[in-house]
């Protein structure tokens, strides 16, 4: 898996894996259902047909789920064969449509299978997925989900897979990601940005400079193709040690009546 997508989606299945198909040790396959919740399980089976193309994706989808020290060959095994049948994009992007939009994780699994595939054939797909109506958060009163940020990864995840068609020189990715530097959220618009300027298309200099004029001040920050090194970085300072206060009240504590 590609750029910052990676660590977080492997970090999310894990607990999915875990938290969400029932516990299963790092020797077993994963469940080929995914459940929510007590009252909704969305099945693999279910979702795609029972031809080579299905079957091809569902056990590629159950792949991306495992863990274990053996992990990452498999789903790199997996990745092979699904680019080596580029029009399973078709069959994904079906699927995904087909899926109830609460399964938030299964969708991202979905679209970043057909950003992974790498072929133009995935382009209008991915497209689609990138230029959805972002819905409001469904519970803004539990501040421990937002749904509205569950919905903003699966448009970025789309847009990182045009992103990369842009690299290997697809010319209408990169037309693409210049409609999808309009897009009505932020973080949508700042991946089109930064996948446009990083095309082989066109003088950097000059992009940059249709970027600028075209997008407002407040967000000329993000034109940009540097990147931060994490390593270089300045740290805050850190005592060698903490001096907690110790606590040498012997009293038991008292409720006021």
């Amino acid at each position: 898996m590609n750029y910052f997508f990676k660590p977080i989606l492997g970090f999310v299945l894990a607990i999915c894996t875990f938290g969400i198909t029932g516990c299963q040790s790092s020797d077993q396959e994963p469940s080929s259902s995914l459940s929510v919740d007590s009252s909704s399980t969305t099945r693999v089976d279910a979702v795609f047909p029972n031809t080579p193309d299905g079957k091809l994706i569902k056990e590629h989808l159950k792949v991306s789920m495992g863990f274990g020290k053996d992990a990452e060959e498999k789903y790199q095994n997996s990745l092979t064969h699904l680019r080596a049948n580029p029009e399973v994009a078709q069959i994904l992007y079906k699927g995904y449509k087909e899926i109830a939009l609460e399964h938030y994780l299964y969708r991202t699994m979905i679209v970043e299978a057909i950003k992974q595939i790498r072929s133009e054939a995935s382009l209008d797909y991915l497209n689609m997925i990138a230029s959805e109506r972002i819905p409001k958060d469904q519970f803004p009163e539990n501040a421990e989900i937002n749904t509205q940020q569950d919905e903003i990864v699966i448009r970025i995840t789309a847009v990182e897979g045009i992103s990369l068609l842009a690299k290997d020189s697809i010319a209408s990715a990169e037309k693409l990601l210049t409609k999808l530097i309009g897009h009505n959220d932020l973080t949508v618009r700042q991946m089109a940005t930064r996948g446009y300027l990083h095309s082989p298309f066109g003088n950097q200099e000059e992009k940059t400079k249709k970027l600028l004029e075209r997008l407002p001040k407040e967000e000329h920050w993000y034109v940009t193709t540097s990147t931060t090194d994490i390593k270089k970085v300045k740290h805050p300072e850190m005592p060698d040690k903490f001096d907690f206060p110790r606590n040498n009240n012997t009293e038991s504590p008292k409720i006021e009546q």
